[in-house]
């Protein structure tokens, strides 16, 4: 059965350019290959000859901003894969540039008098400005008001669907490029998104539909075939995919995904070593290409193989292309080899850049919980800071306070330059001055902080705080429920908010919201922790064994997961307990690899691990 899609939905609705009847796939193979770009490689060439030429340079410019996913000299918009022209383009906070000024302009001309097909084009025209000048929200905001003037045509899907993928929502530009086969279903631009996307997705009848019909219009489409070859892959028909494999490499020698669907046919054959000599000859041609080194760094985890593993993954870092996911997969791995202080200039080195999602930091402090108390050195945060996301800053000084690291944690946040990072870290600091017995007046400042932002998180629980300890029990938890309501993946909100209840002798209450924690997320470590002791306090050994069985199974792959379940079996001297633990730990001691969170899909495409 399929997965279900999720992710940022995406405006649905098509429409046309005015004076652009052809195909946007001819004009995109067209423009790249002047530019030399070679985006989506030589099956495009054939997918695209003989058709009338467009706007090149319009459809260029934004296509240059996008991810496309899927194989050869793709890129993919898997969240460890490579962006090209090499650094995305990203907005950055230091004020309009002169093409979202231009796409300002654009909007703020629209006419009233004009048509709603006029003004959609125009409003289309401004998404793609907005999208070269890396504002993604503005160029969303634009093609979804185009596509709302109008509805009938495949384009304005097509650059939703592009604009998606730029901001890392393939789930939302899967979407789009379906809704624009609704309106022409032998849209081979649409069509090959559409099959390589779902086989990442896991839309596995969509994808294979959407290769047949591909073939059909295109009976030796590379698309398809690397599309079919992954699928055949996922299904272990392993004599198909190499079959397609080597149709493909019979037309391209060098074809990334050709190589790559054979390595992986070979290595799932137990010949891994043949696997990574093809990848290595197919580097020697193609220099380092982040599909194959990411396919090489699989090959190596599959064989337990830390060493060249790590320098397969710093290869990849340092081609500028590797995504957040292999950069943390790099930091996880210099960890476990022991390299603390290549592991920790790694995780400096991220926090500068600045993380997409907050899941992300979420990730990077769970290595830290695995195995490093003190990721920064005093002089690293004494600054001066020079992040670029201010929740970068935020969500290490949680993490120093939270491992009892006050001196480091108050030189950090002392190094923060006003700004957006100063306003959020306030709260901490006042925190750090309760934590250290300095508290004179810090309840009216918390206060204060309130007053200008009601659902602050950390002044909020130090509002529960300072109430709990003046006596007023109600206070305490409504604060501490908000708090828990503004951030449900906050483990200090829950930890609060149970406290409280258990202090009001309310200990299934306590129990509720620990067990509620557990399933917001399942694979926090102080979360864990602090329920496993609360359940101890309470005399129940057993759900405490429990809790800590399925926090191992929820991350196989951490040798302090599992340690923690081989104390609690030996606390309740349990010896088959003992020994599926013991087990776990020392598979888990030979597994690289960043655990994925409970219940996601496995990756098909050609990043998927082994």
């Amino acid at each position: 059965m399929d997965h279900e899609i999720t992710g940022n939905r995406t405006v649905e609705d098509p429409s046309t350019w005015p004076g652009m009847q052809a195909s946007y796939t001819k004009t995109l193979c067209r423009h790249y290959v002047k530019a030399g770009l070679m985006m989506w490689g030589q099956w495009l060439l054939s997918l695209l000859a003989g058709v009338k030429p467009c706007n090149a340079t319009r459809v260029g410019r934004y296509s240059r901003q996008g991810d496309m996913t899927g194989f050869g000299r793709l890129t993919f918009a898997h969240g460890s894969a490579a962006r090209f022209g090499g650094r995305m383009s990203k907005a950055s906070g230091r004020g309009p540039s002169s093409n979202a000024l231009a796409a300002l302009l654009i909007l703020a001309a629209l006419g009233g008098c004009k048509s709603p097909s006029e003004q959609a084009a125009e409003r289309a025209q401004a998404a793609e400005a907005l999208l070269q000048a890396g504002d993604l929200a503005g160029a969303q905001r634009a093609i979804g008001e185009a596509i709302r003037l109008r509805e009938d045509g495949p384009n304005f899907q097509q650059l939703a669907g592009m604009i998606a993928l730029q901001s890392g929502d393939p789930a939302g530009a899967y979407r789009a490029f379906q809704r624009a086969l609704e309106f022409d279903a032998t849209n081979r631009l649409a069509l090959a998104y559409v099959a390589n996307l779902g086989v990442q997705l896991g839309q596995i009848a969509d994808a294979e539909a959407a290769a047949d019909r591909l073939l059909t219009l295109e009976p030796d489409a590379m698309p398809a075939l690397q599309t079919k070859g992954m699928i055949a892959l996922a299904r272990e028909q392993l004599d198909d995919a190499m079959s397609y494999a080597d149709r493909i490499l019979a037309r391209s020698a060098t074809d990334e995904a050709g190589v790559i669907v054979k390595a992986r046919v070979l290595a799932r054959r137990g010949q891994a070593e043949e696997a990574i000599a093809l990848i290595d000859n197919a580097l020697r041609v193609s220099g380092d290409s982040s599909a194959l080194l990411t396919n090489k760094v699989n090959l190596y985890r599959y064989l337990g193989k830390p060493e060249p593993m790590a320098e397969a993954l710093g290869r990849l870092v340092a081609t500028g292309n590797a995504g957040t996911a292999m950069k943390l997969d790099r930091i996880n791995l210099l960890y476990k080899m022991g390299r603390l202080p290549q592991a920790r200039e790694a995780s400096l080195a991220l926090l500068r850049e600045g993380l997409r999602e907050p899941s992300d930091y979420e990730v990077l402090t769970r290595i830290w919980w695995e195995f490093d108390p003190t990721p920064l050195s005093p002089d690293v945060a004494r600054g001066p800071t020079d992040w670029r996301d201010p929740l970068a800053v935020l969500t290490v000084s949680r993490y120093l306070l939270a491992r009892g690291n006050r001196e480091t944690a108050n030189l950090l946040l002392n190094s923060v330059p006003d700004g957006r990072a100063k306003e959020l870290i306030a709260p901490l600091k006042l925190r750090l001055l309760m934590e250290t017995g300095k508290d004179q007046g810090v309840e009216g400042q918390v206060e204060s902080l309130l007053k200008q932002d009601p659902e602050n998180v950390d002044a909020l629980l130090l509002r529960a705080h300072y109430a709990a300890k003046r006596g007023d029990a109600r206070a305490a938890l409504e604060a501490a429920q908000l708090a828990l309501a503004n951030d449900p993946r906050n483990p200090d909100a829950y930890q609060a908010v149970a406290q409280l209840y258990r202090a009001r002798g309310e200990n299934w209450r306590a129990r509720q919201i620990y067990e509620e924690g557990l399933k917001q997320i399942p694979q926090n470590f102080p979360l864990v922790q602090s329920y496993m002791q609360y359940l101890h306090d309470s005399g129940d050994r057993a759900r405490s064994m429990s809790v800590a069985r399925n926090f191992a199974r929820a991350l196989p792959s951490s040798e302090k997961a599992w340690s923690l379940l081989v104390a609690q079996c030996a606390a309740i001297q349990d010896g088959t307990c003992a020994s599926v633990a013991q087990n776990g730990l020392d598979n888990a001691r030979t597994a690289y690899l960043v655990d994925d969170p409970p219940g996601k899909p496995a990756d098909r495409g050609l990043f998927g691990r082994f």
